[in-house]
């Protein structure tokens, strides 16, 4: 139960992270603040990656990779993702992040040559007719330009996703969070510092709300998240990581009394059901597959 509430409050939070940086971007830029999180982001998992002594050398190879996952899966995410923000919703935006377990499995399918199963067919046309429903909760079907930067978050986020999973041959999930995150704040800081309005007069609450929504919303709970995932399994932290759109659409009904139509409802549990489908019968396939060689194996022996 301990490691069921460490998950479920990850997710929480990352639903409320949503409703704050809507908040934040009424008085920073979107630019200014994806160069803030991958700042503190950074100086946050050097702190701690420096505390545990876990620093290792990389090769050539891995330097590439780091400058891809840093360039296409940090740094244009942030911008998708805070510039989507702000002409989309919060509940829009954890919807379509859902849907970043089906887009690594296509990825992984074109860039690492992976099997697509039927669930992962099936699994992706359901959550795209949720995704239709929720666009639809006004009678007809509707989106704009931050559904789409958000979807383009949701992309990015999927290749860094590939970047780290070709990277965890050799280096440490923590390691390669913390070099990746290192390498982008190397690259998109000094642009922002030189290109923009560094939006460096506001209010003081408002730099400690952004300073708690990186370093708690993105840094602390993906200590908290990978170390729990490690014990409970990728598959079970699905589910409970399925539950931030209708988190998200609650939270935001409750702080900011925004209405949700049943349409939304709907559409938001097709998502969830098209993602477990996916994902889920592909970890259970496994597990039994694993299973029966083990018996047959035991059986021989025997």
């Amino acid at each position: 139960m301990k490691h069921y509430f460490i998950l479920v409050f990850c997710v929480v939070i990352w639903a409320a992270n949503y409703l704050a940086r809507q908040l934040l971007l009424t008085n920073f830029s979107s630019l200014f603040l994806s160069a803030f999180s991958l700042t503190v982001v950074s100086i946050f998992f050097i702190i701690v990656v420096f505390l545990t002594k876990s620093f290792v050398k990389v090769t050539k190879q891995e330097l590439i990779l780091f400058l891809l996952a840093g360039f296409i899966g940090l740094i244009f995410n942030q911008i998708f993702l805070f510039t989507g923000l702000r002409y989309s919703t919060a509940s829009n935006a954890s919807l379509i992040f859902s849907m970043a377990p089906l887009i690594t499995a296509l990825l992984a399918r074109v860039i690492l040559k992976e099997k697509i199963t039927r669930h992962l067919i099936i699994g992706s046309i359901i959550a795209l007719l949720g995704v239709y429903f929720v666009l639809s909760a006004n009678g007809r079907f509707e989106y704009n330009i931050g559904d789409i930067l958000l979807f383009g978050a949701t992309v990015t986020f999927s290749c860094n996703l590939i970047f780290v999973r070709m990277l965890s041959q050799r280096l440490s999930p923590l390691i390669i969070t913390t070099y990746s995150f290192f390498i982008a704040s190397l690259m998109f800081d000094p642009f922002i510092l030189l290109s923009t309005d560094s939006n460096w007069n506001q209010p003081l609450i408002m730099w400690l709300l952004a300073f708690l929504s990186v370093l708690i919303g993105q840094g602390i709970t993906t200590l908290m998240w990978n170390n729990t995932m490690q014990t409970v399994g990728a598959a079970k932290s699905t589910v409970v990581l399925n539950l931030q759109p209708i988190i998200t659409l609650l939270l935001d009904y409750w702080i900011y009394n925004t209405k949700v139509s049943s349409l939304q409802l709907i559409g938001t549990t097709l998502v969830i059901y098209g993602v477990l489908l996916s994902v889920i019968h592909q970890e259970l396939f496994s597990r039994k597959l694993f299973s029966i060689l083990i018996w047959k194996k035991n059986r021989n022996t025997s």
